[in-house]
């Protein structure tokens, strides 16, 4: 059974994977502007892809390659977020907002997939999955 750090740290970052794709709805034309259609195209849907990939990996196989990689991609989304804040171009109002707040939401879902007992039972589904 799943520990209820790991469950919580699934939705929460299932949110987060929610909100990338209300970003991304949002933010289409301004990066279809910027970049084409096709960049537009790949980069949302790999950032999303990622995510979602590490997410499921973490919380339903109990991978710690997953869990890796949600912990670097949170970090790069975190080294994002705050250099558009230092730099004065986060956007504002929704957009900017539901930034802030997906970069709260995958942060802390890394935080609750790191746990104690979160770890534990990646070593014991390891040690289940050896046998």
């Amino acid at each position: 059974m799943r520990p209820k750090s790991v469950i919580l740290g699934e939705r929460l970052s299932l949110f987060a994977i929610l909100l990338l794709v209300v970003l991304a709805v949002i933010g289409w034309g301004d990066t279809v502007a910027q970049a084409g259609v096709a960049i537009a195209f790949i980069a949302n849907g790999l950032l999303i892809g990622l995510f979602l990939l590490g997410t499921l990996l973490t919380t339903r196989f109990a991978s710690r390659i997953g869990l890796g990689l949600l912990v670097v991609l949170t970090i790069l989304n975190l080294l994002g977020f705050l250099y558009q804040v230092s730099v004065g171009a986060l956007a504002e109002g929704v957009f900017g907002v539901l930034t802030a707040v997906q970069a709260a939401a995958s942060l802390v879902a890394v935080v609750m997939l790191m746990r104690p007992n979160a770890l534990a039972w990646y070593r014991a589904m390891a040690e289940v999955s050896e046998a």
